[in-house]
This record gives C-alpha cells, structure tokens and sequence, in this order.
C-alpha cells in the first residue's frame, strides 16, 4: 500500500501539523484579539474613515457601522485638552476620564502605582530613566500572576531595585472583558492597586483594521510619553507568562518582535512542580473564571490539590494550555508582601 510508506506517512504527518498551526495561529489571533488586518478591511471599518477625513482636514466623520458624527482626531486636538467623555480618537490619553476602567477607548493608564511607596520592594515610575522599564503583558490569571513573582524575585537575588515594571492589559472596548479569561477590566485595576504596580489598559475595538501589534504600539508609545524616556528603545523588554507552548512563542517572536524590542520569558519551560510550589508560597487564592470542561472544571471552583488531582485523572493540562480553563488570581487574598514573594527591608 503506497499510501502507508514512509515518505507519504511523513508527508501526511506534515501536512497535518502545517494544517494544526495554521488553525492555532488563527487562535493566537483572537486570543490577543487582533481586530483586523489591512488585507482584508471590513465594510464598517471606522480606521479607515477616520483616516480619511483626517487627511481631509475634516473635524467628524460618519461612523459606517452606526451613521452617527465622531470627532475626528484633528477635532479634540483643536480642542486642545481632554473633555473626559471617553472619546473614541482622544489624543489626551483620556486624562480627564474619571472611571476610565469603564469608558476609555483609547489606551491609557488605569493605575499609576502610590505616590507614598510600599516599604518592601517599591515599584514606581518616579526617575524611569534611570530604571530598567519593563512592560509584563497581564491578564489576571495565575500565569501572568506568576511572571510577575518571577520578574520581582530576578531583581531581588541580584540585589537590584531598579525596576519599573508596568503591567499591560488588552480588553474588549464594548465587553471591558479580557478575551478568553472571562475577567472584568474592573478586577484587572483591583489586582495592580493591591500589587501596587502601574497598569496600563488598552481597549481593542472590533470593528478597526488596526491589528494587535499596531494597538500594543500605540500602548508603547503612551509609555514613552508617560515615563519621559527619550524613545522605545529604551523599555528594557515586554515580559509574557507563557510556559512551554512552541507556537505562541513564534507567534510573538515574530509579529511582537517586530516592535523591535527584547522579549522575555520568565517561566518559559519550567516545570509544574516549580510552578505549583510558587502558588502554594504566594497564598493568593486562584478562582477558575472560564472553562470548556465543565464536566470536570466548572467557572467558581477553586484552583487547588483536589481540582487538579481530577483534572489529571481526567487526562487534562492542570495549567490550562490546552485552554480548558482560565483562573484569577485574587491577590488581594493575602498581603502584598507575601503575594509579590518580598519582605519588608
């Protein structure tokens, strides 16, 4: 049987790999919530009739989905400052929003770390320049959670602390949910206040052409500007809490490593054990938030030794890679101290 020789059952298994990558690539897409691409531009694509009334000096234009007149860019520049509606193309970075968890749409800080801060392990934007500027992409889970711990203890065994870590957030624009992870933009806030570390949220609109990698950009470049650092160059590295997932990575690799920055990987390929043991030290209480197994793990259980001794006898990921389930950490559970694996000097 020709089709059973080696070379076609190689072939076969090639294809199907191409054919698996490409379907979990697509997946990439959503899960980071990539709006669009300029192939393949939507009838009721505001971006696009935005930008040509800008270039037509216009002050408004009629949003193609709605029909309703939006102030262009030009219009709240002529403005000059932010009148804190929330608008769709504010150049001020919303900074006259009051709730801006619940209405910008533009990205902007949701929390800028405490003017008096914390005696153990201070993490502030104050004279960024003279500090490694990181930017850890966060989306309430326990990894992302993890990555945090692992970024701190770094700078703490080295004895350095000169970081200045600032947590990144994508959310749906109309949802103000974290795709997938079934977490409310309000608990993201609550999460970095107790942390106390920056927070930066970045609303992604559906209806936009512009891509991911374009909305973490324009993120990127309200950091320069917040922080006063002469360029983006000069953020040290964005940080991601994946663990051992080979497509994700290239993924981000190449399309986030255009931004041409470094990428870091704190927890990259470090083993469960390692990983549960930091949980267990943190005491933050993890809360399952989405599942697609709810025959074994259901939205409200608690992550814990019971729930993942049923998930490995129901022959699942107990992190969660293969996306059956999504937590929260509630760090504001414990003390920031013990959340963050720090002690007070």
């Amino acid at each position: 049987d020709a089709s059973s020789s080696p070379i076609r059952r190689n072939q076969r298994g090639k294809n199907q790999l191409q054919e698996q990558k490409k379907q979990t690539m697509q997946g990439i897409c959503d899960m980071e919530d990539m709006v669009g691409n300029h192939d393949d531009r939507s009838p009721c694509d505001y971006t696009v009739a935005h930008q040509v009334a800008c270039d037509a000096g216009e002050l408004s234009y009629k949003d193609p989905e709605t029909g309703y007149q939006v102030f262009t860019e030009l219009a709240h520049k002529k403005r000059g400052k932010c009148c804190g509606s929330g608008c769709r193309h504010c150049p001020f970075n919303h900074e006259n929003v009051r709730d801006k968890a619940k209405r910008i749409l533009q990205p902007a800080f949701l929390y800028e770390g405490e003017e008096t801060a914390a005696a153990s392990f201070p993490i502030t934007m104050d004279h960024a320049q003279e500090k490694d500027v990181k930017i850890l992409f966060f989306s309430g889970g326990k990894d992302s959670f993890l990555a945090i711990r692992a970024t701190i203890q770094k700078y703490r065994e080295e004895g350095r602390r000169n970081l200045c870590l600032i947590l990144l957030t994508t959310f749906d624009s109309k949802s103000r949910i974290i795709a997938h992870q079934d977490i409310s933009i309000d608990d993201i806030v609550k999460q970095a206040t107790h942390l106390q570390i920056p927070l930066v949220g970045v609303p992604v609109h559906r209806g936009s052409s512009e891509t991911y990698v374009e909305r973490i950009n324009s993120a990127l470049d309200l950091v320069v500007s917040r922080l006063k650092i002469k360029k983006k160059r000069d953020i040290k590295a964005l940080v991601f809490g994946d663990l051992h997932l080979e497509h994700i990575r290239e993924w981000r690799d190449e399309e986030i490593g255009k931004l041409g920055l470094s990428l870091e990987y704190p927890l990259w390929r470090v083993s469960y054990q390692a990983l549960t043991q930091e949980l267990k030290l943190s005491g933050v209480r993890l809360t399952v938030s989405a599942s697609t197994n709810n025959d074994v793990v259901k939205v409200g259980d608690r992550y814990d030794e019971t729930l993942v001794a049923n998930m490995k006898s129901a022959g699942m990921d107990v992190f969660g890679e293969t996306g059956d389930f999504h937590t929260i950490a509630e760090v504001w559970t414990v003390a920031r101290e013990q959340a963050l694996g720090i002690h007070s000097t």
